[in-house]
């Protein structure tokens, strides 16, 4: 009897976690890619090489290339397909007890939230764009269709959004340096826009202890803005 019981015990853990498994792809289908994650994983060099002529098409007045770039490599190692972890955590719905972390996808770790709101825009010759009708050549076209495992296609988005919410901020918050504003756009990627502007209110300081989600902000900026220092040396190593 006692045997029988931890067998039907068995067979119900294991029957709830292909559930929970399944659940969850179909919520986040990408979570099917993590065969191929661990060998697209990149060293700087690498990822400059792959990735080096989108970082350029995309950059903005406010939005460099090398900056692009070190957020791709502190995000996910330029690997287009990296995943969260997955946590426990206490859920009413029983599907919901073990799951992804966030909803973030792809190199720049792009959560569902950020995609829908930097979906309209575009990059067009270093500008942001906003989408308008389909004869406005001048217009984003396509956009929604973008996917964040694309590296041309998330590249792209994080350039917009980020010019987007960077040019808003910096539009109420007084002089500024450049240094400032890489690190006012690194702060929105990794704390969101509301959290940006009170950090540029704040003189572009974080507030005692902050932090954002399981990151320590400060940290953050200092591996940054090192990555961004080691793609500006391969940068001038590469130029015509």
């Amino acid at each position: 009897m006692a045997a029988s019981l931890v067998l039907y015990g068995l067979v119900a853990l294991i029957a709830v976690a292909a559930a929970d498994l399944a659940y969850q792809v179909v919520r986040k289908p990408t979570e099917l890619f993590f065969p191929l994650s661990g060998v697209l994983y990149k060293t700087p060099a690498a990822t400059w090489r792959a990735y080096g002529p989108l970082f350029r098409r995309n950059s903005t007045e406010l939005i460099d290339a090398p900056l692009l770039a070190a957020l791709a490599q502190v995000e996910g190692s330029g690997n287009p397909l990296v995943r969260t972890y997955w946590r426990w955590s206490w859920s009413a719905h029983l599907l919901d007890i073990y799951r992804p972390a966030s909803s973030a996808v792809g190199m720049y770790q792009i959560t569902d939230s950020t995609f829908a709101e930097a979906s309209p825009y575009c990059i067009h010759h270093h500008q942001l764009v906003h989408a308008g009708p389909w004869d406005d050549w001048h217009s984003c076209w396509f956009n929604r269709l973008y996917l964040r495992i694309v590296p041309a296609d998330a590249v792209e988005l994080t350039a917009a959004y980020l010019e987007l919410k960077v040019s808003a901020i910096l539009a109420h918050a007084g002089r500024h340096t450049p240094m400032q504003v890489r690190h006012l756009a690194a702060v929105v990627h990794l704390c969101g826009a509301g959290a940006a502007a009170a950090y540029a209110h704040r003189g572009f300081q974080f507030s005692a202890g902050q932090r954002c989600g399981d990151h320590d902000p400060r940290e953050y900026l200092a591996r940054v803005d090192a990555a961004r220092a080691e793609f500006l040396r391969l940068a001038e190593d590469d130029a015509p």
